[in-house]
């Protein structure tokens, strides 16, 4: 019975020995790929993880691909396999970065066991990664932004570009199409449900409000970062013991996937919608043939408006689609945190309490009307449950 809890305790420790190879080269990914909030930052990350699961997880087998993959060379170990596909994967996509990348890789290959990380191992993750940014070279991520500025010509209008245009044909990591969860329209602008929410973010989300306390000051600041910035700062520490190379990849990859497949969604319903920002709303108040809402000329938001339109919000988006995520891959009864500004962090429970605080934070902000809010939050449950449901599911 010792020797057999010895053995036990043995292979539990080589697994989460091995699976350390996976955040070592999410450590250096995460120097290498650029900062964020760039939605490419987040699909270099992803796909680096991706092609680190599939390697890995062709040699263990404890969940369904996310692409087919040849079977690897008899002998090869999961953490080599991974290794040689994350790496190929970053030279690939962050070709400026290639040769401080092979330092950092053959860095993390020194800790593995002598004769580990051989030639076939080297091969068989270098064609797993080679075959899966191939699949991505039509996903239209760095499409040049053609968005044309509404005017009659002639007429001058600001000129910075919005944010995100771009991506409204990307295709997705994990979703069918980028409109698969674009919501319905936002409220009419003679409707209850608009006049609310235009006089809510009125009085609370001004910067001289005069309603909004300390503490809903302080929750429209914590999340004052985008949202890429914010949650991607999150990922390493809310990582649960790992049981597996494949394991420890699929936690990161299915996290950077969501961040790019929401930001895919939330742009495609932002520009088929186009609505407006409080700022505008608030200071063309006599413009929506609704009594109820008066304008404010020189009405100013606590925090400044993100270059794209306002409905549905993203960061709520976003937030509780990673949110739901990160609750389901830590196991039930572990709570997850949150890092904001300043490295302030909040801990959650639920996804459901995540969602309820960057709604509040976004109306707090002044940039979003509650009904674009709960709407982006719902709009990323979905998401996030959608691709647990579907997506690197664990074999019976």
């Amino acid at each position: 019975m010792r020797r057999l809890a010895l053995l036990v305790l043995a292979s539990t420790a080589s697994a989460v020995c091995d699976a350390d190879v996976v955040s070592e080269v999410n450590e250096a990914a995460t120097k290498l790929a650029g900062p964020p909030p760039a939605v490419t930052t987040a699909n270099t990350l992803a796909l680096a993880n991706l092609a680190m699961f599939d390697a890995a997880n062709a040699v263990e087998k404890r969940f369904v691909p996310y692409r087919a993959v040849a079977a690897p060379p008899p002998g090869v170990q999961a953490d080599a396999a991974a290794l040689a596909a994350g790496c190929a994967a970053l030279a690939a996509l962050v070709p400026a970065q290639k040769a401080a990348a092979t330092t950092a890789c053959d860095g993390i290959a020194a800790r593995l066991p002598a004769g580990a990380y051989g030639d076939d191992a080297k091969r068989f993750g270098e064609a797993v990664a080679s075959g899966l940014v191939a699949s991505r070279a039509d996903a239209g991520l760095t499409e040049p932004n053609r968005y044309r500025p509404f005017t009659t010509a002639g007429t001058y209008v600001p000129t910075p570009l919005p944010i995100g245009w771009e991506l409204v044909k990307a295709k997705p990591l994990m979703m069918t199409s980028a409109s698969q969860f674009r919501p319905g329209p936002p409220p009419a602008l003679s409707s209850d449900t608009w006049t609310r929410d235009y006089n809510e973010v009125k009085a609370v989300g001004s910067r001289g409000s005069a309603t909004r306390t300390p503490e809903q000051t302080a929750t429209a600041q914590f999340y004052g970062q985008p949202g890429f910035t914010q949650f991607v700062a999150s990922i390493a520490e809310n990582a649960p013991p790992a049981s597996s190379v494949a394991g420890s990849a699929r936690y990161y990859a299915l996290l950077y996937a969501v961040l790019v497949d929401t930001a895919i969604a939330q742009f495609e319903a932002k520009y088929a919608y186009n609505f407006w920002r409080p700022i505008t709303a608030i200071r063309n108040g006599d413009l929506d043939g609704n009594a109820a809402t008066e304008l404010d000329a020189g009405w100013t938001p606590l925090a400044e408006a993100p270059m794209h339109p306002e409905y549905p919000c993203a960061h709520c988006n976003t937030g509780t689609a990673f949110g739901t995520l990160l609750a389901n891959l830590a196991g039930p009864g572990r709570r997850f945190v949150i890092r904001g500004n300043n490295d302030a962090r909040r801990e959650f429970a639920a996804p459901a309490d995540l969602a309820a605080d960057i709604v509040n934070a976004r109306v707090y902000s002044g940039i979003h009307f509650r009904n674009s809010a709960e709407t982006g939050a719902a709009m990323g449950k979905k998401i996030g449950e959608y691709v647990i449901a579907t997506q690197l599911r664990p074999l019976p």
